[in-house]
């Protein structure tokens, strides 16, 4: 334990995000790089911390070396006795959000089953910097280009941690040749049907060979910066919604809501929605529904799905669940 990326660890694990002494940490972790460098460090580090360790890994069937990949897995994790949690998917060509939201699950489920308190995944600086710019190049709010965040809980008495989100894949890349670590090497990551390799690949070194050297450490501050800031709006909307909601019915004062700065009224206006009725409205819907707040005072329907009914100060919301535009008379005051 003499390296400074092991000294990098205690400090993030110290002042990023405390852990504390015996907590049960299940590490989700693949062949790949970081993986192999999050379970070396946590071993090294272990007999500081007293904490019992886990793996888990997950065989998502994506690839025609999978079957070698997890004996390969099998060898490493035996060697540090940590108890290993495998799992196998059928083959399936699952989107990256159903395989992200899929691998939380087995998580989640695993910490639940075995007693662990801590999931701790391998994501980097880098792939902070990737995730930034992605969702940058969708047009994503502030709140979705700061996805990735150092911590934060997954279900009740479990947290997910990412302590190697200050770490680059260059250190990491040296921490692994330093230590002959046995990288599994995931030929995927060069495939440019995949979004994310083509930013890794292409847009960020030619960022750093031709604009800014520096880009992942300066987009983790601006990350920071922005974390505060949004972590203040969200207090800010949460307050107002639960001001402003119907105790009963599906609605809110709507008048109240005008009142508020744009940004608070989109916020509160989409965790309304969503928290109410599931649907998931962009940007562009939910200006939609304040520019019919402030004009009209009969029902109408926005984008086939959510109906508004106006009452003298409440604004009522319904699904539409024909899917159809439908005709329909102003009710009677249900206030």
């Amino acid at each position: 334990m003499n390296s400074f990326l092991h000294s990098k660890l205690l400090h993030n694990l110290t002042s990023k995000i405390p852990i504390r002494n015996n907590n049960s940490i299940l590490l989700a972790i693949s062949c790949g790089q970081d993986s192999l460098c999050l379970l070396k460090l946590f071993i090294d580090l272990q007999h500081i911390f007293k904490i019992d360790l886990g793996v888990v890994h997950i065989d998502h069937q994506w690839r025609q070396d999978t079957t070698q990949n997890t004996e390969h897995m099998l060898h490493i994790v035996k060697k540090t006795q940590c108890p290993l949690y495998l799992y196998q998917l059928k083959p399936k060509q699952y989107s990256e959000t159903e395989f992200r939201d899929m691998r939380y699950q087995i998580y989640i489920n695993t910490a639940t089953n075995y007693k662990y308190d801590v999931i701790a995944t391998a994501h980097t600086l880098s792939d902070r910097t990737e995730t930034c710019l992605m969702n940058l190049l969708k047009g994503s709010c502030v709140d979705q280009l700061n996805s990735l965040r150092w911590q934060r809980d997954l279900s009740p008495g479990i947290k997910l941690i990412r302590p190697l989100l200050n770490f680059t894949r260059t250190e990491i890349n040296w921490f692994c040749k330093y230590y002959k670590l046995p990288i599994w090497f995931d030929y995927t990551n060069i495939y440019y049907s995949n979004n994310r390799n083509r930013i890794r690949h292409e847009i960020i070194p030619y960022l750093k060979q031709y604009y800014q050297i520096d880009i992942e450490k300066n987009i983790n501050i601006f990350l920071d910066r922005s974390h505060c800031e949004t972590e203040y709006l969200r207090q800010i909307t949460i307050k107002i919604y639960f001001l402003i909601k119907h105790p009963n019915y599906v609605a809110f004062k709507y008048k109240s809501l005008l009142k508020q700065h744009k940004c608070i009224q989109i916020r509160v206006l989409h965790l309304f929605i969503i928290h109410n009725t599931g649907v998931q409205c962009n940007y562009d819907i939910l200006d939609q529904i304040l520019l019919k707040l402030n004009h009209t005072k009969e029902l109408d329907i926005i984008n086939n799905k959510i109906i508004i009914q106006i009452d003298k100060d409440w604004a009522y919301f319904m699904l539409n669940k024909t899917g159809l535009p439908q005709k329909t008379t102003r009710r009677k005051s249900l206030a």
